[in-house]
């Protein structure tokens, strides 16, 4: 397996997970969905806008173009908001992964850090950080919404294997 077709798997998997995790906050309410949880960003909905905008960010640190959902999550977003800026995310990253070469990959990437730092790395360090970055986030969203009653189920990778097979 190249690491093309190994990087496009596990965008898969963040999709896959990512769309668990949303189905499950789903059924929250506001209330629940703003209540302070210990996470990284105190909520579960301050987890979810954190991790998509992380997504959206680091694509566009890549592909050089802006995307409109980052504007979803102005503000006070809303479930809605939120889930319709993870739809564009996912419908980007599909696109930008799809059309990767495999000589790509190792192409380095300069970009500003959220401090406005100059920094570089390597593309396909930078998309295996996305994924990461996402499994952090959702193991946190996810203690959290089994808390409340609402486990979003199995997210190992396995899983999202065991289904598309």
């Amino acid at each position: 397996m190249s690491s093309l077709e190994q990087i496009r798997a596990l965008y898969g998997y963040n999709e896959w997970a990512n769309n668990h995790i949303l189905d499950a906050s789903s059924e929250l309410s506001e209330e629940e969905l703003k209540r302070s949880q210990g996470a990284s960003f105190d909520s579960i909905r301050g987890n979810l806008a954190h991790t998509v905008g992380a997504q959206i960010i680091w694509l566009g640190r890549w592909s050089g173009e802006r995307s409109e959902a980052l504007a979803l999550l102005g503000g006070d977003p809303s479930l809605d908001d939120i889930r319709r800026s993870y739809e564009m995310s996912h419908d980007e990253l599909r696109r930008f992964v799809e059309s990767l070469k495999e000589q790509e990959l190792s192409r380095t990437v300069p970009y500003r850090d959220s401090q406005g730092t100059p920094r570089e790395m390597v593309l396909w360090k930078g998309m295996l950080t996305v994924v990461n970055h996402g499994t952090h986030h959702r193991a946190e969203t996810a203690m959290a919404l089994t808390s409340l009653g609402r486990s979003p189920g199995d997210l190992d990778y396995v899983f999202f294997e065991l289904e598309r097979a």
